[in-house]
């Protein structure tokens, strides 16, 4: 877990995010929050905040505030029901998913991806990510490879939940992977959520999207 130290990785998905599907997940898919609105992402209470985002002045962010206690709101989550971000994972050859975070709390948070497949089966990650309380923002990736998550509802195989995927979420939910995530009360940014390829997939298609700009000029 790293650092935000620029925009660059905006710059490096251009190509990629230009062909992204508006019917089912691609490699590529990218939400950065800049059109100012939360792109389909809901949950706990989630708002587009229109600066201070990983670039800094001008760079928007979605942000989450949860309650804690019980109900809905009570956890520190966001989801989307869209098709861009749903479908066949496997076929699609995505096999992790980036984004940077920020946590507002005084708590640290215990980060995990979660899919919902169409059957109501549920796949979680295996281990947390841990976003700390400095205040800053960190670039969390999450490995989407079956030794990465854990099953904790439903009787689907790994491969029969993400290749039919109707739900995305990123939640707080901390020690053993659970089915519904931890209460806490707290808010924190999110930003720049996209879908990647195997280590150095991405930019090997960045190159071959360039290249191929070239011959046709």
């Amino acid at each position: 877990m790293n650092h935000w130290r620029g925009g660059g990785i905006c710059a490096c998905v251009t190509v990629l995010a230009a062909a992204a599907s508006a019917r089912a997940i691609v490699i590529g898919t990218l939400d950065t929050f800049q059109d100012l609105t939360t792109q389909s992402w809901m949950g706990a209470l989630p708002q587009n905040i229109a600066s201070g985002g990983p670039a800094g002045a001008g760079d928007a962010f979605l942000e989450a505030t949860s309650t804690g206690g019980a109900g809905p709101g009570s956890r520190l989550a966001v989801n989307n029901l869209d098709p861009r971000w749903n479908g066949d994972y496997l076929a699609a050859g995505v096999t992790s998913l980036e984004l940077d975070m920020v946590n507002f709390g005084t708590t640290p948070l215990e980060m995990r991806a979660v899919f919902f497949s169409t059957s109501g089966a549920r796949y979680t990650s295996t281990t947390a990510l841990i976003l700390p309380t400095d205040g800053l923002w960190h670039h969390l990736a999450f490995s989407l490879d079956e030794a990465s998550l854990t099953r904790v509802l439903g009787s689907d195989t790994y491969a029969q939940c993400m290749s039919s995927v109707a739900r995305l979420m990123f939640r707080h939910d901390s020690g053993s992977p659970s089915s519904g995530g931890t209460p806490i009360a707290t808010t924190a940014g999110f930003d720049n959520i996209l879908a990647v390829p195997a280590p150095g997939g991405a930019l090997l298609m960045l190159v071959a999207g360039l290249g191929a700009a070239r011959r046709r000029r």
